[in-house]
């Protein structure tokens, strides 16, 4: 990213954890950043950082002001419908964005529900810890599936999981019969690759079970 950076970039973008990559930038390679010569804003895109171990770089801010993290409330807390997310940052550099941005951008119905979801980080931790059990517990299945090739590690709410082959069918046909997994196929090194959002345990086997399903219909009619 440096190697790439000009004096034209005014803002750099470091998403973590990544998608559909599912892994955290390690906070050390974002201080690398904020190090360098680069003279620009980073912005961290934290949208999935409830589901990592690797820490926010929230803790950065303090001591590096040209970083600004953006999270939301739309994954973890559940509350896509909102459409709310919040930018952390030095105050001056939240203070240039107070200036330019619109009058009412947030309603206040949308205000009220994002302040009784902060009042509520009990349910928020409770809800990530059984995710993140449900994740595991979906890993553990997707590994003992003969076509399934590998399960990426993953620091989000969702795996990266690459197949043998017919990937790009059986999202399609799994779609058709009402179960959305991602097909990312066509990103950089995800060849063959399906992104599974992790849900309720009812949730995650009908995906598993639509999965081995559709696979075996598809090998059997391409015999």
């Amino acid at each position: 990213m440096l190697e790439a950076v000009t004096d034209k970039v005014k803002l750099m973008f470091v998403c973590s954890p990544g998608n559909p990559t599912c892994k955290a930038i390690p906070l050390s390679d974002v201080i690398q950043l904020a190090n360098s010569s680069y003279k620009g804003i980073i912005v961290v895109d934290e949208a999935y950082v409830d589901f990592s171990k690797e820490g926010s770089a929230v803790q950065l801010i303090q001591d590096y002001p040209n970083i600004v993290v953006l999270q939301t409330l739309s994954k973890a807390f559940g509350l896509a419908g909102i459409r709310c997310g919040f930018a952390l940052g030095y105050h001056d550099v939240i203070q240039l964005m107070n200036n330019v941005k619109a009058p009412y951008n947030v309603n206040k119905l949308t205000s009220e529900v994002a302040v009784n979801a902060m009042k509520n980080v009990d349910v928020l931790e409770n809800n990530i810890k059984i995710l993140l059990e449900q994740r595991e517990v979906v890993r553990e299945q997707l590994e003992k599936i003969d076509f399934v090739v590998k399960v990426y590690p993953s620091d989000s709410n969702f795996l990266l999981v690459r197949l043998k082959q017919l990937t790009k069918e059986i999202y399609k046909q799994m779609a058709d019969s009402g179960v959305v997994v991602r097909y990312r196929g066509s990103e950089v090194h995800c060849e063959d690759c399906l992104r599974i959002t992790i849900g309720t345990e009812e949730e995650n086997k009908a995906c598993l079970e639509m999965l081995e399903k559709t696979y075996n219909e598809l090998a059997a009619a391409a015999k």
